[in-house]
């Protein structure tokens, strides 16, 4: 990671490779609830469809990790380079500065609201159908 070091705190460039292993799995997530609305005929095609785009974002996410754990590897690793130390340090974006908790928040989150919200509409489909 880059960082640069102002007024005892660390500011990052760059997610660490937990933001993008994070991203990867709830990317997994959706995948697997997706499944939850495969019927038959068009529809099971339509989901092979969608997995497979969702596949490919997540290969593209693992890919940035393992760079990243490549790149620390050959020495520029970061001094106090845990998550949860990146976690409160600051993290520079394009539109400012952030906490590395904020930044974290504003990619996960959007990525984990879809997961949940289409796992939650799978059950209820299914609780629907089985008329329960």
């Amino acid at each position: 990671m880059l960082y640069e070091r102002r007024r005892n705190t660390l500011i990052s460039h760059e997610f660490p490779r937990e933001i993008y292993w994070i991203i990867t799995g709830l990317g997994i997530w959706l995948a697997i609830s997706i499944w939850g609305f495969c019927g038959s005929g068009f529809t099971a095609l339509v989901m092979a469809i969608i997995s497979l785009l969702i596949a490919v974002a997540v290969a593209l996410a693992s890919l940035v990790a393992l760079a990243t754990r490549r790149r620390r590897a050959r020495g520029s690793e970061a001094p106090d380079g845990s998550f949860r130390r990146w976690l409160g340090d600051g993290f520079e974006a394009h539109t400012g500065r952030l906490s590395g908790a904020a930044a974290a928040i504003q990619v996960i989150l959007p990525l984990a609201a879809v997961s949940v919200g289409m796992t939650l509409f799978a059950v209820v489909r299914h609780l629907d159908v089985f008329g329960a």
